[in-house]
């Protein structure tokens, strides 16, 4: 660290292997956090597609999260274990497989407003 970046880590508590992920070895989950958060904007887009957008921002906003629940118990939770492969869900909730798409256009949205892009 000292020689890469300039940073002394006095011992490992203070360095990168605070993060359990880095002392057993477990970088590939980083990845996997990453296909995670693309899958849940394809799911969430499918679930306003279908609640409405406005109605289910609504309920959220207000903390009513059931809606969205029962509408997860519905297409992911009860029938998630059937499908094959993480594309065979999501084509099945969204019409389509995996895809960077919605994520991308989230970020850019999120962003854009977030910094006046």
């Amino acid at each position: 660290m000292k020689a890469d970046l300039g940073v002394d880590v006095p011992d490992d508590a203070q360095g990168c292997l605070q993060d359990i992920h880095w002392s057993f070895g477990a970088v590939g989950y980083f990845p996997s956090y990453t296909l995670g958060a693309i899958m849940a904007v394809q799911i969430f887009e499918a679930a306003k597609a279908e609640i409405g957008d406005a109605q289910l921002r609504g309920q959220i906003s207000r903390g009513e999260f059931t809606p969205l629940r029962e509408w997860l118990r519905a297409k992911v939770h009860t029938v998630g274990s059937v499908y094959a492969s993480p594309d065979e869900l999501l084509t099945s909730i969204t019409g389509g497989p995996v895809s960077p798409r919605p994520f991308l256009d989230y970020l850019t949205a999120k962003y854009s407003e977030l910094y006046e892009l």
